[in-house]
């Protein structure tokens, strides 16, 4: 896809009016912190290396999205409007909330998702590869068909996740026997 690519300079105006429909621009190295993206609309955007830390994505709608190596720590994924298609490569995600979203499919690779919070949440064919999950809560999540290859540091209690036919890779699967209260001797 072709993007329009947009500097920092030129955002403003483009969020200017309220309910702000964007469509097919290529955010680069821009510092969103202090943008209102409430109620905007964002459809097939791209944003790379931005820093979207503790933004509020109030009413906000993303489809066909993906950011790549974008700092997104602390940010309360519950406000977005529509669960759409957004994917993440790469991103600093700590500290943020995804509690009972609706995240069937999207894709979390190779990022950093600490202390994060899925509780509830709907991460049937979701993917998580090589992404560090140190501390992140997956407590009544849906993992079913969820691929966790290469992700480390992830403590998952099977007893409270729905996780058929998940993929894990050796050797942070043995979180999963450990979380039954099973031995394992290394």
């Amino acid at each position: 896809m072709n993007y329009i690519v947009i500097t920092e300079k030129e955002l403003p105006a483009l969020l200017a009016e309220e309910r702000s429909e964007l469509s097919g621009f290529d955010f680069t190295e821009i510092n969103l912190t202090d943008a209102n993206l409430k109620s905007a609309v964002f459809i097939d955007c791209k944003f790379t290396t931005c820093n979207l830390a503790n933004i509020s994505l109030q009413n906000v709608v993303l489809r066909n999205v993906l950011f790549e190596n974008c700092n997104m720590m602390g940010i309360n994924w519950i406000e977005v409007r529509a669960n759409g298609d957004f994917n993440f490569s790469g991103c600093k995600m700590d500290y943020c909330c995804f509690q009972s979203v609706d995240l069937r499919g999207m894709k979390f690779e190779n990022c950093s998702i600490r202390e994060a919070d899925f509780s509830g949440a709907n991460l049937t064919k979701a993917s998580f590869r090589s992404s560090m999950l140190s501390g992140t809560s997956f407590n009544k999540a849906n993992l079913e068909k969820a691929d966790f290859r290469g992700a480390r540091n992830y403590f998952i209690d099977p007893k409270f996740v729905k996780m058929k036919e998940a993929k894990f890779s050796f050797p942070e699967a043995i979180a999963l026997i450990e979380a039954l209260g099973v031995e394992v001797e290394y």
